[in-house]
């Protein structure tokens, strides 16, 4: 039995603010605390903030799903099957875990992201509201970081990498995630027309520049891939101008997609001078060195325990940890692989992978097949999963409680599983 379209109003408020404070959480350093590097404590014992912070919402958000559990129980019969694959053998996982009390903490902030964006679809529900106010908190968080820069620059800009902006974020890549996938965003609604062009045109403007000042060259390619295919599924060329704006866009976002898998895998002779002034424009080495070098030494603790791995977040844990004997001569201490597949299949081995890559594939196919119902809902939802499985390729964010991205992405899951229970009939796109 489908749900009715119907729309009820309870807990409406209590919800945004709910979702605006927790994708803000996710974004801005834990505590609020920009003078202090919070990272180390919160890799094996946590801080009590970062608890208080995290845990009003999950005890919230899991009153309204009780409150509303003939509605709860609909929706998450229709909850992507391989995200529940993953959620089991994340948790089998504390059986193997190298450090059991880090990866149940770590348990307890993965099921409570399930929590917050079920208890979103589940009360005060509209078929928009997951893509608006994403779009709305995305672009006041980079608002916020842009004055920051200016206003408050000795937490606002990252030293070493040119003065990269970070703005209010927790880092640079944080901060250059948002800016991309706001553009997406903004951009988006002008295809559909639901925002104008001059504003649309505009925020566009703010992200561009915010996500050049960030030096986050990931999220500019995952941008540049994803946006094309975006703008033509509704607004296809049907014009000669339409047809040679289109074709500038694809041809532009396949070249620079494929320059960018080729150079992130062995680097490329005699293209160095051709990508170069792209590359230091956004701060980053055209090889990718440094990171062939961290992939190399995580692949080498992979095939140690190729089939059930370490343990869910069991890994990059600081010093004391085991993650330190594969990054002290690189870098000295780091806190991901830069790629989320190796991060997951050293975490949780390759069934750990497979489960992880099924999400995502899983995710984008449903978006595909609700295309005809909701069409510029699961658009979006298909292109944010395309961005995040292409930033997952030099950035680790799949599956790492508590990063936005991550986050967003079990939203948009579960946003395409309410979309599954209802009967498009019943509202119109």
């Amino acid at each position: 039995m489908r749900l009715p379209a119907a729309q009820d109003r309870r807990f409406y408020w209590l919800l945004i603010a709910v979702f605006w404070a927790t994708l803000a959480f996710a974004l801005l350093p834990d505590g609020l605390d920009w003078a202090q590097d919070t990272v180390a404590e919160n890799a094996q014992q946590g801080s009590l903030i970062r608890r208080l912070q995290w845990m009003s919402p999950f005890l919230i958000c899991a009153l309204v799903i009780w409150l509303r559990r003939s509605v709860a129980w609909r929706v998450a019969r229709q909850i992507d099957p391989w995200l529940w694959l993953f959620l089991g053998w994340a948790i089998l996982s504390v059986g193997w875990s190298d450090y059991p009390a880090v990866t149940v903490r770590k348990l307890v902030l993965l099921i409570g992201t399930v929590v917050i964006a079920l208890s979103f679809q589940v009360a005060a529900w509209q078929p928009d509201r997951l893509r608006r106010h994403t779009r709305a908190c995305l672009s006041a968080l980079v608002v916020a970081s842009i004055v920051a820069v200016f206003v408050i620059p000795d937490i606002a800009h990252v030293a070493g990498y040119e003065n990269a902006w970070t703005g209010i974020t927790r880092s640079k890549n944080h901060l250059g995630m948002a800016a991309g996938l706001m553009m997406v965003l903004w951009m988006h609604g002008l295809a559909i027309g639901e925002t104008g062009v001059l504003e649309s045109l505009g925020w566009t403007l703010v992200a561009g520049i915010t996500l050049i000042m960030a030096r986050n060259a990931t999220a500019l390619l995952c941008m540049l891939a994803v946006l094309p295919p975006l703008w033509l599924t509704f607004r296809p060329m049907l014009s000669l101008r339409g047809l040679v704006f289109s074709s500038v866009l694809v041809v532009g976002a396949l070249l620079v997609s494929l320059t960018f898998g080729v150079l992130i895998t062995h680097g490329v002779p005699g293209w160095r001078e051709i990508v170069a002034p792209v590359a230091n424009a956004v701060g980053r080495d055209v090889t990718f060195t440094g990171r062939l070098e961290i992939w190399r030494l995580v692949y080498a603790e992979v095939v140690k325990h190729p089939w059930l791995g370490t343990g869910f977040q069991a890994f990059w844990l600081g010093a004391g940890g085991p993650a330190p004997w594969v990054t002290q001569d690189l870098y000295g201490i780091l806190w991901q692989a830069h790629n989320g597949y190796l991060d997951l299949a050293n975490e949780l081995g390759v069934p750990g992978l497979i489960l992880g890559v099924g999400f995502l594939i899983n995710t984008i196919r449903r978006g595909v097949a609700l295309l005809p119902g909701w069409r510029a809902e699961a658009a979006w939802i298909v292109a944010f999963m395309a961005f995040l499985a292409i930033a997952n390729i030099a950035e680790s964010s799949l599956f790492r409680p508590i990063h936005f991205m991550f986050l967003l992405s079990i939203h948009a899951s579960l946003a395409l599983a309410r979309l599954r229970a209802v009967d498009p009939a019943e509202t119109p796109q």
